[in-house]
């Protein structure tokens, strides 16, 4: 059943008994679709997912009659935190797209010394925008009760003045796998519990230098190998994200 999220206020109580789609979504439930009158679909609002029925259309906008609220949890039983260098191409719509649908809670991309690639001021509000696009469509098509948070580029300084709050936190670390001494991702999961927040860095394709390593250490981050294999740069997120589930669900 096709799923959309409500743009209301935070405050808005649900129901009132009839709701609009976006323009967007109405366009495609009505013309893509082809939706017809007594049609039934999900709709989100803050968290919560509820049966509702197409009732008609006004001012190009879908109208929705909301029938009943539906008990389901969809969300990983820890919040995680994805952290990714910029990389070339399409690779960060990759990790957002996936990523969302395996369950992440944030989003947050990072400049770091080895990116190949660099966002100028002025196009990093769109990119932004563009990846938030990505995840609230993933999310609906993985039928999540939540959009994951893409947030603003930040420096690898920057961001670090804000991770105190996090229960658990990772960096994914190639040099690791050499190390005999080393955690594991599976060893480093076991560190945390249901109900916690994790983040998690992982460089671009040049990865991490070892500054960047030793300043993620000095705020409490602890290295682990994702294996013996060297993954690329949109695959290790999703990898460690599957690990993630696997520990947790």
């Amino acid at each position: 059943m096709q799923q959309y999220f409500l743009e209301l206020e935070a405050s808005a109580s649900i129901p009132p008994t009839l709701v609009s789609l976006s323009q967007g979504d109405s366009h495609h439930l009505l013309t893509v679709l082809r939706a017809r009158t007594g049609q039934e679909i999900y709709v989100v609002h803050q968290g919560q997912r509820y049966l509702a029925r197409l009732v008609g259309e006004r001012a190009g906008l879908a109208q929705l009659e909301v029938i009943q609220r539906i008990e389901v949890d969809t969300e990983l039983p820890i919040q995680v935190t994805i952290a990714c260098g910029l990389s070339k191409n399409d690779k960060l719509d990759t990790i957002v797209q996936k990523g969302t649908e395996c369950g992440m809670a944030s989003f947050q991309p990072v400049s770091l010394s080895r990116d190949v690639v660099r966002w100028k001021d002025g196009k990093s509000i769109q990119k932004i925008d563009r990846l938030q696009k990505i995840a609230q469509a993933a999310s609906q098509q993985s039928k999540r009760l939540v959009v994951p948070r893409v947030s603003s580029l930040k420096t690898l300084d920057q961001w670090l003045q804000s991770v105190d709050d996090y229960d658990l936190k990772l960096v994914a670390y190639e040099e690791e796998a050499k190390q005999t001494t080393s955690y594991s991702l599976r060893q480093a999961l076991s560190l945390g519990q249901k109900g916690q927040k994790m983040a998690i860095v992982f460089g671009s394709e040049g990865g991490l230098t070892q500054e960047e390593v030793d300043q993620l250490r000095a705020k409490g981050f602890i290295t682990c190998s994702l294996g013996r294999r060297i993954l690329r740069a949109e695959t290790a997120p999703i990898y460690a994200l599957a690990a993630i589930s696997y520990q947790f669900e």
